[in-house]
């Protein structure tokens, strides 16, 4: 079994290798390959431990173990960058990683030394590590491009997993992984790293992950893409705060997959909130420039947005101002 664990982690750590190199020599923007090739340096370290750990001295070992405890942080941000495109990483989730981060270098290299960490420092981990899971799993359902979202479920989800599914090993077993169950995780990692790789060098050889956004129109020839419009407009489909693509395209008759295409490639949407938030935003900006009696919030509401606080932020996004200021200069014009 001792044998079968360190090849499993040899072949593993050659997978995880391929992919460094991919991210690092990718044409993705530069914050994306600096912290995909972190977070996969972690998963690196976390492989190859126990079998460098006796031919190396502490300062390194702590170094290795750094690393692949900050592998967690590293694939939140990760993941981040990579789905939450156009988003602002959150103060406090930034303040939460920054903690983690810190931490771990305090305990790693100073306090404790190896391999240790307080129980709380593991579950902070195991906390972080899920919320880059759930940061993958939300925008499934709104993101249009076609690449982006099979990595979704090939790629960051799958390694996210794995971060998961070791923090809560180490937490239980206090970093004494039973040969079984050390060696299970090197063959999934394999096995996954092998996926990957796979479809990245068939798919998506040169590794972008994030592809030049395309210019926004709402002109097109597309039969199907010219009924949507026509009804998106006449029929006021936007207000329906549950609209989905798949409900759009049951609608217009289509398969969904062939429809999401259609809209990320013929009218240069990313993202389906964006391209129904630009019809709620421009009925919003008539109705506070027309009806200045009415509550900014009835609006919002009124025109499909579920709460002021996601309203004020896509208006802010399309006009550079609050909704509330926007209606001060516009009654102060005229």
């Amino acid at each position: 079994m001792e044998i079968a664990n360190i090849a499993l982690r040899l072949l593993a750590a050659s997978q995880i290798l391929l992919l460094i190199f991919t991210l690092a020599f990718s044409q993705n923007p530069l914050r994306v390959r600096v912290i995909g090739v972190l977070s996969q340096v972690g998963v690196l370290t976390y492989m190859l431990m126990p079998i460098v750990q006796d031919h190396l001295d502490a300062p390194a070992l702590q170094y290795f173990w750094f690393f692949a405890t900050i592998s967690p942080s590293m694939m939140l941000i990760f993941v981040w960058f990579l789905f939450e495109e156009g988003c602002t990483f959150p103060h406090w989730l930034l303040a939460l990683v920054t903690f983690s981060i810190g931490a771990s270098l305090y305990y790693q290299l100073g306090l404790i030394g190896l391999p240790g960490s307080p129980l709380w420092l593991r579950l902070l981990k195991i906390f972080i590590a899920a919320v880059a899971i759930y940061v993958v799993w939300r925008g499934k359902d709104n993101d249009l491009v076609e690449m982006r979202n099979k990595m979704r479920n090939i790629f960051i989800f799958f390694l996210a997993l794995i971060t998961f599914l070791a923090s809560i090993a180490e937490t239980i077993t206090n970093f004494d992984l039973p040969i079984i169950l050390a060696t299970v995780f090197a063959a999934i990692t394999f096995l996954l790293g092998i996926s990957i790789n796979y479809t990245f060098l068939r798919k998506n050889p040169l590794g972008v992950l994030i592809g030049q956004p395309m210019p926004v129109v709402r002109k097109t020839t597309d039969p199907v893409l010219v009924d949507l419009l026509s009804r998106m407009d006449s029929e006021r489909l936007y207000a329906d705060h549950d609209l989905r693509v798949a409900s759009l395209a049951n609608m217009l008759n289509v398969p969904e997959y062939k429809l999401r295409a259609k809209i990320n490639q013929e009218l240069g949407y990313r993202n389906f909130n964006q391209f129904v938030n630009h019809y709620r935003i421009e009925e919003a900006g008539v109705r506070l420039r027309e009806d200045t009696r009415l509550p900014v919030l009835s609006i919002a509401l009124d025109v499909g947005f579920r709460s002021i606080s996601s309203f004020n932020t896509a208006f802010q996004t399309e006009f550079g101002v609050s909704p509330t200021k926007y209606r001060a200069e516009t009654l102060a014009d005229s």
